[in-house]
């Protein structure tokens, strides 16, 4: 029989950040020998990461995607986070959990 865990909860006393799903504008770019017309053509891409919102200011904004619960149920460490230019955000969405 497997042992039932009791999880921690998660809330704005021990994590206050938001999850968030985020629309943002990154470069592209080709290492290899391309036709000049088909560079003309190139354009930026479109990417969404969902993350834990740690950080946003003028200048970036700094999702999380994982983070762990130490046996007090304290929140000290995260990992996988990104680093976005706050001028590439397109759209910011709040997710309800």
């Amino acid at each position: 029989m497997t042992k039932k865990l009791k999880l921690p909860e998660i809330n704005k006393k021990n994590f206050p950040y938001d999850l968030v799903i985020t629309w943002w504008e990154d470069i592209t770019s080709e290492c290899s020998w391309v036709d000049i017309g088909d560079i003309k053509k190139s354009t930026t891409a479109i990417c969404c990461t969902v993350g834990w919102l740690m950080k946003q200011n003028s200048d970036v904004t700094i999702l999380m995607s994982d983070f762990n619960f130490e046996s007090n149920s304290e929140v000290k460490q995260g990992g996988g986070h990104t680093t976005i230019p706050t001028k590439n955000i397109l759209k910011i969405k709040k997710i309800k959990i």
